[in-house]
């Protein structure tokens, strides 16, 4: 009987052999292994043996092993494959039902390097809001954190240093860092303050100082420090943001104070494909630019996307990034998706999805095709999420403690959203309501610090008072965050 190819089964695993076996080490081990689990012999296991005699005839074969490897490797569970990709659902089965009912995909997508790990150079340029209200102790922190980001850079990274407020300034082109670090020392110890704020005139001059240095096997990216509003070309930021992704070009933002435009700041970065930071406190700023440099050196995939292919009857009801940080994804069924880089932290996804299936059998409830590069090599994975639907269910499925935690969570910060949302349109009872249902929610799970502030917001909503510029952020980023506990 021909054998049959099941990609998702370790055959290697099974037998307790490298991917890199010899044809006469397969037939060796499995002639140990048979005689062990034979169900004829005492103590056999006839389902171990199935096992090990499905991985010795696909193994043997060397037409079978290659098409085998092959498609392990293009699913992402191939130890030489870059990426993984573990799928959680919170039901492998349904009951077959004439109504749509819900199922959660859980993504935890992880970079595997290929060889030891080696740091990418980076290609950055910094962008310093150096208007008026920058001025004291803001200013000061700012120059603090940077002369000592110097410290984190290596021979290889370059570094581009532009002030602006409403003009830019080229303080220093872009050059390695470790060979000018006087000249950026200098530059930086000599940031004045003044002006207004135009956010574009910056982030053009950060993009064009990047773009010349612009290399597949380096890191390129933007970190642009604001503590003000821009108006007027909000728009046009977020077309420059668009035209550096499909470059390869990251962008990062970190909001400075209470009285920027969160809203902007975080549609830059999304657009940019980097991440939104608050910085509420001057000792902040020196930790999360430590920490910006250390996760942009250690992406080992860059410029990842996820194709989320859907069957006629199962719709995305929402997608949300849930790891490192929590947002809704405006992920399009059929259409690449801009995800980012991942480095040495993984990346977690969420689907919801509505399913809409009245017959019984297995069926591939969504196909993820997920593109990237790593190591300027473009990379493809694809992995096929199926369900059985079965006419009745004999015993509940235990779900995943950690998919529960995830939902409970990611409730929370949706709460929050929508509550922001509905006061925007003018509806205060249900802004108020919602606002103090992730407070309860955060009490709940232990968060009392951030549930006071989210519960002080939501008493000044319903008084008919505006929540505080500082109260909104830290509920909006405190929440955002807690997925990372």
């Amino acid at each position: 009987m021909k054998a049959t190819i099941s990609p998702e089964e370790d055959y290697y695993g099974i037998l307790g052999l490298p991917a890199t076996t010899t044809a006469e080490e397969v037939k060796r081990v499995y002639r140990d292994l048979a005689r062990q689990h034979h169900p004829d012999v005492a103590g056999g296991d006839a389902e171990a043996f199935r096992k090990i005699q499905e991985a010795y005839e696909v193994l043997r074969d060397p037409v079978l092993r290659q098409a085998y490897d092959r498609q392990r490797l293009a699913r992402g569970l191939g130890r030489e494959a870059p990426l993984e990709c573990a799928v959680t659902l919170n039901a492998s089965r349904l009951v077959t039902l004439d109504c749509p009912q819900m199922l959660y995909v859980l993504l935890d997508l992880r970079s595997r390097p290929t060889s030891a790990p080696q740091r990418s150079p980076l290609n950055l340029a910094l962008v310093i809001d150096c208007s008026t209200s920058m001025q004291g102790s803001r200013m000061g922190n700012v120059k603090l954190a940077v002369q000592n980001l110097l410290e984190e850079l290596q021979e290889r990274d370059r570094l581009a240093l532009i002030g602006f407020n409403d003009r830019a300034e080229v303080l220093v082109d872009s050059t390695f860092a470790l060979r000018d670090r006087s000249r950026l020392r200098s530059a930086i110890a000599n940031l004045t303050t003044g002006g207004g704020t135009e956010i574009l005139p910056g982030l053009r001059a950060g993009l064009e100082q990047v773009r010349r240095f612009a290399d597949p096997a380096a890191i390129s990216h933007v970190m642009l420090l604001t503590d003000g509003r821009t108006y007027g070309d909000e728009e046009a930021c977020l077309l420059e943001a668009q035209r550096a992704q499909a470059e390869n070009i990251g962008i990062s933002t970190l909001g400075i104070g209470d009285d920027w435009n969160d809203l902007f700041l975080d549609a830059l970065a999304r657009h940019g494909g980097g991440m939104c930071q608050y910085i509420s406190s001057p000792a902040q700023l020196q930790e999360l630019l430590r920490a910006q440099i250390h996760g942009l050196s250690q992406v080992a995939l860059s410029r990842l996307a996820i194709n989320v292919n859907l069957p006629p009857w199962v719709q995305l009801q929402t997608a949300f990034r849930a790891a490192p940080f929590m947002e809704v994804l405006d992920i399009q069924p059929g259409r690449l998706f801009p995800l980012g880089g991942l480095g040495e932290d993984p990346l977690t996804l969420l689907l919801e999805l509505s399913v809409h299936q009245p017959d019984p059998g297995e069926r591939r409830v969504v196909r993820l095709d997920f593109e990237g590069l790593a190591a300027g090599q473009p990379v493809t994975i694809r992995r096929d999420v199926t369900v059985s639907f079965v006419q009745q269910e004999l015993q509940p499925e235990p779900v995943s403690g950690r998919l529960l935690n995830i939902l409970s969570r990611l409730s929370i910060f949706r709460l929050q959203e929508r509550a922001w949302q509905v006061l925007e349109q003018g509806d205060v009872k249900q802004a108020t309501h919602l606002l103090e249902s992730a407070a309860t929610r955060l009490f709940e799970i232990g968060y009392r610090e951030l549930g006071q502030v989210t519960m002080l917001e939501a008493e000044r909503v319903q008084q008919g008072a505006e929540p505080t510029l500082r109260g909104r952020k830290q509920v909006r980023y405190g929440t955002r965050s807690l997925t990372r506990q």
